[in-house]
């Protein structure tokens, strides 16, 4: 029998005859990183995984490798070489991308002929469009344009066992076959490793202007936050921030000048006895701020009509810990919270045992030292619902274990 180190240098040695010698390498804590240059070699690294009973995590930008925790794979599946636009016809509003295509250069690729994909994930600079897809992240656009599952149309993926497929296509009215697209979208990597992406893709705005009302309690602006949301306003984006001792509600309008919005926006909010007042664009990349070191961050979700009242229930909540979030109108929270790891333990105890209570789920996206805390609490009969789709697609459990999966294998 072998060695365990004679066994990673075989491994190292197969893994360099499929991805090339300079692709691969060997990790300090005893992975290994691999980056394939497409999709066909990421199902032969695939392939021999699954003989091999090998663990693989699929690394895109880093960004939320954190979310949902997970144990240290056997292989890191760099799709850093995936990382071109493969078309543009404009015309069509549609892309197609490679997943290790970072978000900015994506949308810069887009912008030359005046279009974008209609969302602003965290960290836009170093974020992968398979992250992101994984993920599902989405930030304050999804107001106007919707969910990532509204605006991605097709996918090329590799499935454990290194089959290759295509699932939607590469127009808007595409409606054959069960949409897997929606599935993988927010799956983390445990199904598939999503190699190219087709989306649909918008006019960039011309005319964009942010302002934003302050309260010293969240209810007080929800009058104006669903007047707002059910007015004739071409509303952009909106977002609830908890800033210090009060709370600021963001809105950003997309119209012409000539339009006069803003001056139908001042009028709704004299009405409610507040003031609006000129903000900075800065403002849409706060909720980036609440993933700073030694916080421990949560994703919270909520009916859009609870967004007020249950921000002002979080701060009743968090009453032993420094509290700061940022809710997007839709009803999706992100909360970071700073203290004793105990205090903030206690505080996520308080948060989950509330949901529990009504229609509302919550996730721990990133632990602070010493927060003891499980990144998601799932109901057995929907964990065993997630767990036959786990097992069609992925038996043997080499894809992120450890994942919310970890309970459904």
């Amino acid at each position: 029998m072998s060695s365990p180190m004679a066994q990673i240098e075989q491994t190292t040695e197969q893994l360099a005859f499929i991805a090339g010698r300079d692709h691969v390498h060997l990790n300090e804590d005893g992975s290994i990183t691999v980056s394939p240059a497409d999709t066909k070699q990421v199902s032969e690294i695939l392939l021999f995984s699954g003989r091999n009973r090998l663990t693989v995590h699929p690394q895109g930008g880093g960004t939320k490798r954190r979310w949902g925790s997970g144990v240290t794979p056997n292989l890191s599946l760099s799709l850093a070489r995936l990382n071109r636009v493969i078309e543009h016809p404009w015309q069509d509003l549609t892309c197609t991308v490679q997943a290790g295509c970072t978000w900015s250069k994506l949308q810069r690729t887009l912008a030359t002929h005046g279009q974008f994909i209609a969302l602003d994930p965290l960290f836009e600079e170093r974020a992968t469009v398979g992250g992101v897809l994984a993920s599902n992240d989405s930030g304050a656009l999804r107001q106007r344009y919707g969910s990532l599952r509204d605006l991605v149309i097709g996918m090329t993926l590799v499935l454990p066992d290194g089959t290759i497929a295509r699932t939607g296509g590469k127009v808007v009215k595409n409606v054959a076959g069960y949409d897997l697209c929606k599935l993988l979208t927010g799956s983390l990597g445990t199904l598939a490793i999503i190699t190219e992406a087709n989306f649909r893709l918008h006019p960039l705005p011309q005319h964009t202007r942010s302002f934003t009302i302050a309260a010293t309690d969240a209810s007080r602006l929800g009058s104006l936050l669903a007047a707002i949301r059910s007015s004739h306003l071409l509303t952009q984006a909106l977002q609830l921030r908890s800033v210090e001792s009060r709370f600021q509600l963001d809105v950003q309008l997309s119209a012409h000048p000539t339009a006069h919005q803003e001056v139908v926006l001042a009028q709704m909010t004299q009405q409610e006895g507040l003031a609006l007042e000129d903000a900075s664009e800065e403002m849409w990349r706060m909720r980036e701020t609440l993933f700073s070191a030694g916080a421990t961050v949560l994703r919270i979700s909520t009916f859009p009509t609870q967004v007020c009242a249950y921000a002002d229930r979080l701060r009743l909540m968090a009453s032993d810990v420094k509290l700061v979030s940022v809710a997007q109108a839709f009803g999706l929270h992100t909360v970071a919270l700073y203290g004793a790891a105990d205090a903030v333990t206690t505080t996520i105890q308080k948060i989950r045992g509330d949901a529990a209570k009504g229609q509302i789920t919550v996730a721990a996206l990133q632990l602070g030292e010493g927060v003891d805390a499980a990144a998601f609490e799932v109901p057995s009969e929907v964990l065993s619902l997630m767990g036959m789709v786990k097992r069609q697609f992925d038996p043997d459990g080499i894809l992120n274990p450890g994942k919310f999966f970890a309970q459904a294998k």
